[in-house]
């Protein structure tokens, strides 16, 4: 990979209760990944890092044949990132990847830090490539967080309620509790949403228990909804009737045209504010 970085490659010590304290951005000089970089600076605060990773790859054939960004914009795309970032007074690192294909060298790239951000897939290319049949297959085995951004009028950088999507397995108390510490430390509210229907398998104490834990950890500033819908209809209703800033879900390992298909991948696309997958075993 021909990579340039300014600024400094050492990692930034983190503050030991932070929840993010490293994180990628993928920027493509779209609306969408400028506020993938706003988000993330106010997840990882002003003792983390951001590393901002522009590629320059060529993609496509014949008259297809175009570059994800092209160098002529490389800088002042960067340059614009880093502005962002070191307004919330977060250090940036930045990468120029020329090599590809985009959605493999971000990939590569995130599996670096505990926290990949980009726009979500209707606001960027970019975005769209990491839900598309490529990154699927690497969706399947890739252990870092993705925070999926999109714009939002009238909010803040930092989440002021979350809601936080869960099925009642086992699995999925890991991002729950996830939930719960990024709620407390952004000073969030927190809205758990578990849908009851035909595909549902959960055992409702594990629902309670999560909801119990929630509101501990947010001081009582959570609330537990359970709906009679499909998943995605129960979350993406959710997120748009509380104002939500954003919505956590977890993944689970699937690959190819069952990743695809599955609810997390359909709530980055649909969700009225920015997504956050969670895949399972996060390191702690």
């Amino acid at each position: 990979m021909e990579a340039s970085l300014k600024a400094t490659e050492a990692a930034v010590a983190s503050p030991r209760d932070a929840v993010f304290g490293d994180c990628l951005c993928a920027v493509d000089g779209t609306r969408g990944s400028f506020a993938a970089v706003e988000q993330a600076a106010g997840l990882v605060g002003a003792g983390g890092q951001l590393t901002l990773l522009a590629v320059t790859a060529v993609t496509g054939a014949g008259r297809y044949r175009t570059a994800a960004i092209s160098p002529q914009r490389v800088d002042r795309v960067l340059g614009r990132a880093a502005e962002i970032a070191q307004a919330a007074g977060v250090r940036t690192a930045r990468i120029v990847d020329a090599d590809g294909p985009p959605a493999e060298a971000i990939l590569r790239e995130a599996a670096r830090h505990e926290l990949l951000a980009m726009g979500a897939p209707a606001a960027s290319p970019l975005g769209a490539l990491l839900v598309g049949s490529v990154a699927a297959e690497a969706l399947g085995s890739v252990s870092t967080p993705i925070l999926a951004a999109r714009t939002q009028m009238g909010h803040a950088p930092t989440p002021g309620v979350i809601v936080v999507a869960s099925d009642g397995s086992e699995s999925s108390a890991h991002v729950a509790e996830l939930a719960g510490r990024l709620a407390r430390e952004q000073g969030s509210r927190i809205v758990l949403v578990h849908a009851v229907g035909v595909e549902s398998h959960a055992h409702p104490h594990r629902i309670e228990q999560q909801a119990r834990e929630l509101e501990l950890a947010v001081d009582g500033a959570s609330e537990l909804r359970v709906l009679a819908r499909h998943p995605l209809e129960a979350i993406v209703e959710t997120a748009a009737g509380t104002g939500a800033s954003l919505v956590l879900v977890g993944t689970r390992r699937l690959a190819g045209v069952h990743a695809l298909g599955s609810v997390s991948q359909h709530v980055v696309r649909s969700a009225p504010c920015s997504v956050l997958l969670v895949p399972p075993e996060l390191p702690r």
